[in-house]
């Protein structure tokens, strides 16, 4: 009959189809998504590039697909605006909106992307107790069964021998207990939401994540690994603390301000010296209160090289610009607790005095203590390095303040930036190998920390702008980009037909020649009031030793203060520690006139605006928590942003000053219109609207065909 020809003849048809298109059979199967990520990349630079033909993968990829501006987070920060791209959620809802909190009570400045707790460490208190408990239970029932293994039988004789055991297990309990920590610091990740790997992996999509900010400490999580981003510290506990070891008596760090260099003089330059390396501060025991491991250095007898050698390590021998292989250091805490960490000296001097550099120290991947987890499964640290040899581990890899302090110059800190980038691209590769991750997801940071250091070279009117330098290093940003594209293309050569490639950034950047301190102008207003004496320097390192922070603010006077990069808090009853404004119309009042004036601020020097426009929390994020984000996100214009003093509170004798320093370009408290970031994929953008950093998970989770947990900030793009 006519009628059942009809899906005969449609079977036939299509199956003829699929053998003369196989593509259409390949698109049942689900496709590969790889996610490229690289920190700071800048959508003026990045198109310049392209049209220039200088990144030749990235205009192949934006003519198979797409390439637009993405519009970052408010504020455009890297851990704010990772966050989002890892769940999806506005940073009102992720609760990261800044590097730095403040507590409601106390007014001090807090880390925003992670906490230090503690977790007890065996038995804690009960340690001293239960250890030898324990050493004495298992010393007894061993000698009692090897016992009843000989003699088939235990005697009076036997029970004796056991019981001398057990005896000599409470007293080898009794010494090691001593030596044990009854807790140990915990690290506790703030963000909220779930990251879209997460939810894959309960739908049984194998991924691999490389490196995401915000993701330490590591979480295990279905058929998945993770290596962990920023956030992760060095072995002190910190962003990144490097040393400096010279004899020259008068080297003083040039900028000591916000960030801590380990100054170590050296008493002689020729010879031996003794010295040693400083190592973490001590949290498991009351002393010493930082633990360090002794370290010889020797000058050759015809002064051409230097052997540094560690205690319990390989010495390695130097000749002057040259960087030591990774050197791997022991840290006793006692003679039971140890911890180890890997760093890389590199020598840049040894006449007329000697100057050493060493990187900060990060935790050894093949050897961590329980309480770092920087990869899930904890065992893929290891693996990682037992294949590629040891790597950085620390968040914040590439050491941006060094030259800053003029201990490195700017070949080595390029040098460094190759060092790092290098086992991970290897990584990516491998990984890309296996067919059955569906889901690859890498973030870059040395895009952005290139352009932290060198912007000063591509604007001539940036106060740290060096003319003979700059014919030097100004293509060290360009070379950067290049290097990303590459990378690209490793990506590129590696996808199937139907899988789905995205590139995109975080941010973009702009040059930083001027500083603005809104806590000054607060004061100078009429919303802050002083006690009289003047504001003191803050720094980093005051706020892991918990020091003083707003030593002289009269709070029963202060309507508003400010913290943060670009963060206004009014001083509200209930909320603060010692709040002066009522909620309600007074609250609303205080906001609307600091919004009203202070977005009219202008540069007396060079006669600019150096505000763009100020958020209400509302208007930024819409749905957030009412007591840690901030009621006001101020943002700059390009050329200016908040001083590093004035993001820790700390008021300032002038309103407004150059910024000389070698971190000349920046976004942190850019408006996010000035400072796009990038986005490529090999499928078509929609062209009537420019993506922001949210529609880019929500496309993960629309290819993959995975339902989010709750409701996203963004819209799938293709």
């Amino acid at each position: 009959m006519p009628e059942q020809k009809k899906p005969r003849r449609f079977v036939v048809l299509a199956t003829a189809a699929l053998f003369a298109f196989p593509g259409l059979s390949r698109a049942a199967a689900p496709p590969r998504v790889i996610v490229l990520g690289f920190d700071g990349a800048d959508h003026t630079l990045v198109a310049k590039g392209v049209a220039e033909g200088r990144l030749p993968n990235l205009a192949a990829l934006a003519a198979k697909g797409g390439f637009s501006a993405l519009t970052p987070t408010i504020p455009p920060q890297t851990p704010v605006s990772w966050s989002t791209f890892s769940t999806g959620l506005s940073p009102g809802r992720t609760m990261i909106f800044d590097f730095l909190k403040r507590n409601p009570k106390t007014y001090r400045p807090e880390f925003a992307i992670a906490e230090e707790g503690s977790k007890t460490f065996l038995f804690g208190k009960g340690n001293r107790v239960a250890v030898p408990a324990v050493l004495a239970l298992v010393a007894f029932v061993l000698v009692a069964l090897i016992g009843r293994i000989l003699r088939k039988h235990v005697g009076a004789l036997g029970f004796g021998i056991a019981g001398a055991a057990a005896l000599a297990g409470v007293f080898f309990g009794l010494r090691i207990s001593a030596l044990l920590p009854t807790e140990i610091p915990w690290p506790i990740n703030n963000r909220r939401g779930t990251p879209f790997w997460e939810e894959a992996g309960r739908k049984g999509i194998t991924s691999v994540v490389m490196h995401v900010p915000v993701t330490f400490p590591a979480v295990d999580y279905d058929h998945g690994r993770l290596l962990s981003g920023l956030g992760v510290t060095d072995v002190r506990g910190r962003v990144g603390t490097p040393s400096y070891y010279t004899s020259d008596p008068f080297f003083a760090p040039k900028n000591k301000n916000e960030f801590s260099v380990e100054l170590v003089r050296l008493e002689s330059n020729k010879g031996t010296i003794e010295t040693e390396v400083f190592g973490p501060y001590n949290k498991l025991f009351k002393e010493p209160p930082v633990i360090k491991t002794p370290m010889t250095l020797t000058v050759a007898a015809d002064g051409g090289s230097l052997t540094v050698a560690p205690k319990g390590s390989s010495p390695v021998t130097l000749k002057v610009g040259e960087w030591s292989p990774w050197v791997v250091f022991t840290f006793p805490f006692n003679s039971i607790v140890k911890m180890t960490g890997i760093g890389r000296f590199h020598l840049a001097a040894l006449s007329p005095e000697i100057k050493l550099y060493l990187s900060p120290i990060h935790f050894n991947p093949s050897d961590l203590p329980p309480s770092v987890k920087i990869t899930a499964p904890a065992s893929l640290s290891k693996k990682l390095a037992d294949r590629y040899g040891l790597y950085k581990t620390m968040g914040w890899q590439i050491d941006t303040w060094s030259m800053s302090e003029e201990t490195i110059d700017e070949k080595t800190f390029l040098e460094d930036v190759d060092h790092t980038v290098e086992p991970f691209r290897k990584m990516m590769n491998d990984f890309l190998d296996e067919k059955d991750v569906r889901l690859f997801v890498q973030i870059y940071e040395f895009p952005d920390r290139v352009a932290h250091c060198f912007w000063r070279f591509l604007d001539p009117q940036h106060p740290a702008y060096d003319a003979v330098k700059a014919a030097q290093w100004a293509p060290a940003v360009d070379k950067t980009y290049a290097q990303m594209d590459a990378i690209v293309g490793d990506a590129m050569k590696k996808l199937g037909p139907e899988d789905i490639l995205i590139v995109l950034s975080d941010h973009g950047f702009a040059t930083w020649r001027r500083s603005v301190n809104y806590n000054t102008w607060l004061v100078d207003n009429g919303f802050m009031t002083l006690m009289g004496s003047e504001g003191k320097q803050a720094d980093l390192e005051m706020l892991f030793g918990q020091g003083e922070f707003w030593p002289n603010v009269d709070w029963s006077k202060t309507k508003a203060y400010a913290m943060g990069l670009g963060d206004i808090y009014v001083n509200l009853k209930g909320r603060e520690g010692k709040g002066s404004v009522s909620p309600g119309a007074e609250y609303e009042a205080v906001r609307d006139e600091i919004r009203k004036r202070l977005v009219t601020l202008v540069d007396p020097k060079t006669g600019q605006r150096a505000v763009s426009r100020i958020f209400t929390r509302e208007e930024a994020y819409g749905s957030f928590d009412a007591d840690v984000i901030p009621d006001l996100f101020v943002t700059n214009t390009a050329g200016y942003r908040i001083g590093w003093q004035g993001s820790l509170g700390v008021v300032t004798k002038e309103m407004f000053e150059d910024n000389k320093q070698i971190w000349s370009g920046d976004h942190c408290s850019l408006d996010p219109a000035v400072v796009p970031g990038i986005l490529f994929a090999n499928r078509a953008l929609p062209k009537d609207k420019q993506p922001g950093i949210a529609d880019v998970p929500a496309t993960i989770y629309h290819v993959l065909g995975v339902t989010p947990p709750e409701k996203l900030d963004g819209v799938p793009l293709f």
